[in-house]
């Protein structure tokens, strides 16, 4: 069966865009994403980001996470709420919302440096959509030099030179920007090239068993050489065992997260005492 979204006035005008009612099924059930950023159901949660010394472990960072909530105080996870917006044409919304809670719970953390995440096809215009974002960050006194906004690697970017212009309008503002999960999906090494991030996230699937696995070895090496040519910090994202770790160290990777060192908390994490078990 097909169907089509009808004006009162007007119902015949979109006829030539008639879509199979399972589209308009989606759409109204997915409709619970509209009350959610409407309430403001968004809460963050912090995963530490860690230098390793002489195996000492110190904490330069942490990654703002967003989950959704429902009405009883359940998480919703992040995949589900950006797939929801997806379908109602709420991804530009989410993100925002997404993005100005992060901050707000970004004040919490002193000193250190602070991973937001935003999706780049979701901001049509920087200086109109990053507005609100400057005004809360201005507002709550943290530094600019604090702040890594994430590409987050969710849709292809086919306007490169849209991509850069928000990523050098977040630079003329003082802040830096990460280049997520490169290696898979979208985020490719020639991606690496294109936009010159400050630091590099090398995916979970190059991470994870890289000890083990020949050809993961030569993508990590291939995009750490290419990341410190530029003079960009490499960080190897999804570490979860001291093997990895080590071979990661041994690699030259300058910044690590993971399992390993801490899950996402809903608080930021102080110290972590010890590496190796």
């Amino acid at each position: 069966m097909w169907a089509v979204e009808a004006k009162q006035r007007s119902p015949f005008e979109n006829l030539r865009r008639m879509e199979p009612i399972t589209v308009f099924q989606k759409m109204k059930d997915a409709l619970w994403i509209d009350e959610l950023i409407e309430d403001k159901r968004i809460c963050s949660y912090y995963q530490p980001i860690v230098s390793v010394d002489h195996e000492r472990v110190h904490i330069v960072g942490h990654e703002i996470l967003s989950r959704g909530l429902e009405e009883d105080g359940s998480i919703i996870p992040p995949f589900k709420m950006f797939e929801a917006a997806q379908i109602r044409n709420k991804t530009f919304a989410l993100d925002r919302a997404c993005r100005l809670e992060a901050v707000k719970n970004a004040s919490i953390i002193d000193r250190q440096l602070i991973f937001i995440n935003f999706i780049p096809t979701a901001i049509y215009n920087p200086e109109h959509c990053l507005a609100s974002t400057f005004a809360l960050i201005q507002e709550l006194n943290i530094k600019p030099e604090q702040i890594v906004f994430e590409v987050i690697e969710t849709e292809d970017v086919q306007d490169i030179e849209h991509l850069k212009n928000i990523l050098n309008y977040y630079r003329s503002y003082g802040f830096k920007y990460a280049l997520d999960d490169v290696g898979v999906g979208y985020n490719t090494l020639k991606r690496l090239l294109e936009v010159e991030p400050d630091v590099v996230k090398l995916a979970f699937e190059f991470t994870n068993g890289v000890s083990k696995n020949e050809k993961q070895k030569k993508v990590a090496q291939e995009m750490l050489a290419i990341t410190h040519k530029m003079g960009a910090k490499a960080l190897a994202e999804g570490v979860e065992t001291e093997d990895d770790l080590k071979c990661l160290i041994e690699m030259g990777y300058d910044l690590f997260q993971g399992y390993y060192f801490a899950k996402p908390h809903p608080t930021p994490v102080k110290e972590i005492h010890s590496i190796y078990v």
